[in-house]
């Protein structure tokens, strides 16, 4: 692979607004968070105004209503700028999300299934779950969870392959009713959920496999990523679709790179994504995204920091970095 600190180092030369250039220190140059550089820099980013309108629009009980949806944005945008756990906003959803797992708190939003019980039992506990493991992944309060979901990939991957019927009578029996809208082994919140952590491996070797290979070859999507299949590479273009479907796709990526099995695929994704650099040698979108990651620099009115933040979202895929 390129030597990705010729980019990064060119990308600081470039004086990045105070995000990115966070991002840049923290996550690619390894500044320790003791140093006074990095404290001056991570205090720019606290007093930035895309944190303070994120903490005015956070309601006392400590979320951004609807959770589902705007709530679950909100987390990611501020792990995508820098924030770390501690910071007030993280710390106080964070907060209300565990009292939402330990029924003490609700979400005050009901979407209607064609079985009452699946919206409280199986979904809300779920993407609960799944948005707290993006804040403190280690939390004990996930165990359980993981659990859950984890026999139920396992069973739906026993025979090497997706055997959704095997997957559906294992929801139904689990919860002890019946729905027929389950919930995939291979759906965004199941996926960050179950990808490995620094503490421990959730899915047999087996599995992972199995389920890396069928997101990659079979899926005809990752439920609420992207929605066209992954083996089909997509480029950066010249049109701001093309920067959607590049960001969705690259973002489905990330997730899937976070198992085992994405070891088979790496280098040949890796490979065609290299390709997509400009004639400097960064990655450039031709229209900013509706995305969680975008912006980080203060405007896209210049061309520049089109560019950093575009390399920086690449950049990121490149160092193996949490998925959100």
């Amino acid at each position: 692979m390129i030597e990705l600190n010729i980019i990064i180092d060119k990308l600081l030369d470039m004086k990045p607004d105070p995000i990115p250039e966070f991002i840049l220190l923290k996550e690619f140059k390894g500044l320790s968070p003791s140093s006074r550089e990095y404290q001056n820099a991570y205090d720019r980013v606290c007093n930035h105004s895309f944190v303070k309108k994120i903490e005015n629009e956070q309601n006392d009980r400590g979320f951004w209503p609807p959770f589902h949806g705007y709530t679950e944005n909100i987390i990611r945008r501020c792990l995508s700028i820098g924030l770390d756990k501690d910071h007030q906003c993280l710390k106080r959803v964070s907060d209300y999300i565990k009292k939402v797992l330990d029924n003490e708190e609700s979400w005050d939003q009901f979407e209607k299934q064609d079985n009452i019980r699946w919206w409280p039992e199986m979904f809300v506990p779920l993407i609960s779950a799944a948005m707290l493991s993006l804040i403190e992944p280690n939390s004990n309060l996930l165990d359980s969870h993981r659990k859950r979901w984890a026999y139920f990939a396992e069973t739906a991957f026993s025979r090497g392959y997706y055997d959704k019927e095997s997957e559906t009578r294992a929801q139904h029996e689990y919860f002890g009713f019946k729905t027929k809208r389950i919930i995939p082994s291979f759906g965004y919140y199941s996926l960050i959920l179950l990808a490995p952590t620094d503490k421990e491996c959730y899915l047999s070797d087996k599995t992972d496999l199995s389920l890396v290979e069928y997101c990659m070859n079979c899926a005809e999507q990752i439920y609420y990523v992207y929605n066209c299949r992954l083996s089909d590479m997509v480029p950066i273009g010249i049109r701001r679709r093309d920067s959607r479907d590049f960001c969705h796709w690259l973002r489905a990526l990330s997730l899937i790179s976070q198992f085992n099995g994405w070891k088979k695929y790496k280098d040949k994704y890796i490979e065609w994504i290299l390709t997509q650099r400009n004639g400097e040698g960064f990655w450039e979108l031709p229209g900013k995204p509706v995305l969680f990651n975008f912006p980080l620099s203060n405007s896209w009115r210049n061309r520049k920091n089109r560019v950093i933040d575009s390399t920086i979202m690449v950049l990121r895929f490149l160092n193996h970095s949490r998925a959100f």
